[in-house]
């Protein structure tokens, strides 16, 4: 196995690649009594349309499908509760899909090999009949629902369709009520025979562990003579650089107005291929502009123009998308006052304060690193946003210039956003 260390952190990961491709992160931590398991798969929402290597036919499969095959891969043909055989030591499982990935967690303190070897076994043998795929539609239609009638889900889901023209992005990851109920069997095993394949998946395992019995373990799921499959082509739309929509504003069950504001900027624009340079630089200027200590923070307080606010970003093939939340009775002042810090970003970004930023930062770093959530988290946001493990974090933020960062927000560009505000039905 590869060692390396995280640099500043005081952890080290060790990793291998088996023959069949499948890619092992393993991080030992002393005097933890935890572990936190992953199995990922490198396929998400956006992934609808794809032709198999053994195909010329482009498939077209129903939005949510990823979500769906994560809700059926706890259905075993023994008819054991998966959810039951976890719970006999003590441990914690669940699943999540994002648009890029969908993950397989176990979190506990006893029984690591078994609980290893069976989040592996379960993943790896999906059982889909049409009796159950249909029982499941019940389930997730429901749940789909259920977050249409959530304000802040809602909200997201509007903003994203309001964002975007072509790419998938703009639909929810759950899909739509229709969506759910055209899926069949045959296309929840087209899927997962074309994207549930070792070459496009990983295994994480951070906290009370063993390296050398831990991979021995893994090996042992993957020893036998089964021939996988080459990964599909998957086909991206190309996305129109100009919003769907402007401004929506909608009647909801809210008793309070809340808000997203967000741009959508190409990422050329930025003129460097290193996409965690960028997030990092965007990261610091968010920071510094719309933090807790900064004076937008400051004044939106005193003059009680929200009772919450947080921003985020996100990426896509194409685009970086900036977006702010708020709950507020003032939402116009409010928005007005987000457009007005970020046209005067240049400004109000000083040097003494990036230099505070960065501290912060690397120091969050440092604290985080005592966390084994934490760190299983920030390796596989590493594993699915940049494809491999970024080692060097701390030294990146440590070299990182004020001019650097000055340089990427000067190129952002305001024109092109959007907004959407729920406000109470009465």
């Amino acid at each position: 196995m590869i060692k390396k260390n995280l640099v500043g952190q005081d952890v080290d990961v060790y990793t291998e690649q088996l023959e069949n491709g499948l890619n092992v992160y393993l991080v030992p931590m002393k005097n933890m009594k935890r572990y936190f398991i992953t199995y990922a798969t490198r396929f998400g929402s956006l992934m609808t349309q794809f032709m198999p290597a053994d195909s010329k036919k482009m498939e077209k499969v129903p939005n949510g499908i990823a979500h769906f095959l994560e809700h059926k891969m706890f259905e075993q043909e023994n008819g054991e509760d998966v959810f039951n055989y976890f719970s006999k030591s003590g441990a914690y499982v669940n699943a999540s899909t994002g648009y890029e990935s969908t993950r397989y967690i176990c979190s506990g303190m006893d029984n690591f090999i078994g609980n290893l070897k069976y989040l592996i076994n379960f993943v790896n043998n999906p059982y889909f009949t049409d009796k159950n795929v249909e029982k499941e539609k019940g389930i997730i239609i429901e749940e789909v629902n259920m977050y249409k009638d959530d304000a802040e889900a809602s909200l997201d889901n509007t903003s994203r369709y309001n964002l975007f023209q072509n790419d998938n992005h703009r639909f929810d990851i759950g899909g739509e009520v229709d969506d759910v109920k055209s899926i069949t069997k045959e296309d929840l095993y087209l899927c997962y025979e074309n994207f549930y394949q070792p070459q496009n998946m990983f295994v994480l395992a951070v906290g009370n562990i063993q390296v050398e019995k831990t991979l021995e373990a893994i090996r042992e799921e993957f020893n036998n003579d089964k021939k996988y499959k080459q990964l599909p082509k998957v086909k991206y739309l190309n996305e129109p650089y100009k919003v769907r929509k402007e401004k929506e504003i909608v009647k909801f069950n809210v008793e309070i107005p809340k808000f997203v504001y967000s741009l959508k900027i190409k990422k050329e624009i930025f003129e460097i291929k290193n996409q965690y340079l960028i997030d990092l630089r965007l990261n610091l200027m968010l920071r510094m502009l719309f933090g807790s200590t900064s004076l937008f923070y400051e004044k939106g307080k005193l003059d009680d123009l929200f009772s919450s606010f947080y921003y985020n970003f996100d990426t896509t093939n194409q685009y970086i998308i900036i977006s702010f939340f708020a709950e507020t009775k003032k939402y116009e002042k409010l928005i007005e006052l987000i457009k007005e810090t970020l046209q005067n970003r240049n400004s109000i970004l000083t040097k003494d304060d990036f230099m505070r930023s960065k501290k912060t930062m690397i120091a969050n770093k440092i604290k985080a690193s005592c966390y084994i959530d934490a760190i299983s988290d920030s390796l596989y946001e590493d594993l699915i946003n940049y494809g491999d493990v970024i080692y060097d974090k701390i030294d990146i933020i440590r070299e990182i210039s004020y001019e650097e960062m000055c340089k990427t927000c000067e190129k952002i560009d305001l024109d092109n956003n959007c907004t959407v505000v729920y406000v109470p039905k009465k």
